[in-house]
């Protein structure tokens, strides 16, 4: 994961040794001397994160005023912050995060945790991201999103070898919550919970080794039960070990001796998150499959797919990012419907859904265009990113024959693939027009010459 950060850092002395930690992880870092250049950049959709490292003669009021701003402004409330600094009083830590910093970390920060942290953070941020586009593109299409009706109180559990009553107001959680001992198995135990709080500080006062907690966050974010649900873990100290579990799928890590204040404000706000999360996926599910998906897959069908291909090349345009489109269509289709029948035929359709849905990620937009072609849109993807997944693409469909009902043997089914990317430098509403124009000749091409194979058109080449 790459992307433009800014640090806001006075001091040219330090300005090296950010950027050393920053550009080891790929990142392209950009500095201002102070609060106010900030807030004079910041509009920029292209910086990705704002790094701001206090020294000791730094004011935090001065940082809680810029933090302040920035999540008052429309294009600015949802940039993800890291503050760095020396924290004398647990207080100062809290106040920052109220005002809007997203992670507040003792300095120097771990090389290890530093990357870690800004990985998790765009990560978070671009999920957001993505579902309130799709929002967006359904309101766009002219289906509102039903009222808000009652939300349910959500649970929250505490995974944590300590057995005392009052785990919650301990941690300075509000309401009840479920304790899990650690060894306890989470499928049998999965009760629906919007959060665990993971007390890592309690397994490593027992001895318990970090595998034991890496155990349990990888297998929380990997059943289905508990996919969802936010993570929260308590380490003795942020270190490597930190950096090791937000890789693994944890949403936040926290130092287990900070105020209990803090850790009850990062639980609500990633209640907060998950909330949001849920809703926006309800958007989907409520009433708009049904007019926005293709029945016989299940993809996002054509009245769907290129308004939101529109917003994604949009996006990729203001954020100066790259977007690869790519049309897929099967070869001799009309001879499968032949030989083996329509029903056969549209089982093959559903099966290469199936392939193609499970090579993408899920930023990715796949949609079924009609009869046996597919689009995909892979943003942030370069030229040899896209050829590399339209090839694994391809080979996923080829390599493994399609097993029809009735039939004594699979029928092998191949693809054939047109890549374009862009944005190209057309006019912003013909945009998307281009790229599938582009991706369109590209796909002729490829079946021109022998079908099954992948082509580029010429203008991404």
């Amino acid at each position: 994961m790459s992307g433009r950060i800014l640090i806001v850092d006075g001091i040219a002395t330090q300005r090296g040794a950010h950027d050393a930690l920053l550009a080891a992880a790929g990142f392209e870092c950009l500095h201002c001397r102070d609060a106010g250049a900030a807030l004079a950049r910041l509009p920029d959709p292209g910086i990705d994160l704002l790094f701001l490292p206090l020294d000791d003669a730094a004011d935090p009021a001065a940082a809680n005023g810029l933090l302040e701003r920035l999540r008052a402004g429309q294009a600015t409330t949802r940039l993800p912050v890291v503050v760095t600094g020396r924290w004398p009083d647990p207080a100062c830590r809290l106040a920052l995060l109220r005002a809007g910093a997203d992670e507040v970390a003792e300095a120097p920060m771990q090389v290890a945790l530093l990357q870690a942290r800004i990985r998790n953070l765009m990560r978070a941020r671009d999920t957001e991201g993505e579902l309130s586009r799709r929002a967006a593109t359904h309101q766009a299409l002219g289906f509102c999103e039903a009222a808000a009706g009652f939300t349910p109180r959500q649970k929250v559990a505490v995974i944590t070898p300590r057995a005392e009553i009052g785990t919650a107001a301990r941690l300075g959680l509000r309401g009840p919550a479920r304790r899990i001992a650690p060894q306890q198995s989470f499928a049998a135990e999965a009760g629906q919970e919007d959060l665990y709080v993971i007390d890592g500080a309690a397994l490593r006062a027992e001895g318990q080794p970090s595998r034991e907690l890496f155990r349990i966050v990888a297998e929380l974010r990997s059943r289905s039960a508990t996919r969802r649900a936010a993570q929260l873990v308590m380490l003795p100290e942020p270190g490597r070990e930190a950096a090791m579990l937000l890789d693994l799928g944890a949403d936040d890590v926290v130092p287990a001796g900070v105020l209990p204040e803090e850790i009850a404000f990062r639980a609500a706000r990633l209640l907060g998150r998950k909330a949001l999360a849920d809703r926006l996926r309800a958007t989907e599910r409520q009433g708009l499959e049904a007019a926005l998906t293709d029945e016989l897959t299940g993809l996002w069908n054509r009245r769907y797919a290129l308004p939101h291909l529109a917003r994604l090349i949009d996006e990729a345009r203001t954020r100066r990012r790259p977007i690869a489109v790519m049309l897929l269509d099967i070869d001799h289709f009309k001879m499968v419907n032949d030989r083996h029948g329509h029903a056969a035929g549209d089982r093959v359709l559903a099966q290469v859904a199936r392939r193609l849905r499970d090579g993408l990620r899920p930023a990715d937009l796949l949609a079924r265009l009609g009869g046996e072609e597919f689009l995909v849109a892979m943003p942030e993807t370069s030229l040899e990113q896209a050829r590399g997944a339209a090839e694994r693409l391809r080979l996923k469909i080829r390599n493994q024959p399609f097993v029809l009902p009735g039939e004594g043997l699979p029928c092998e089914v191949t693809v054939s693939v047109g890549v374009a990317t862009g944005p190209c430098h057309s006019a912003p509403a013909t945009e998307a027009e281009t790229l599938m124009r582009h991706a369109d000749a590209a796909l002729y091409a490829a079946k021109q010459t022998g079908r099954n194979r992948v082509t580029v058109s010429p203008s991404a080449a």
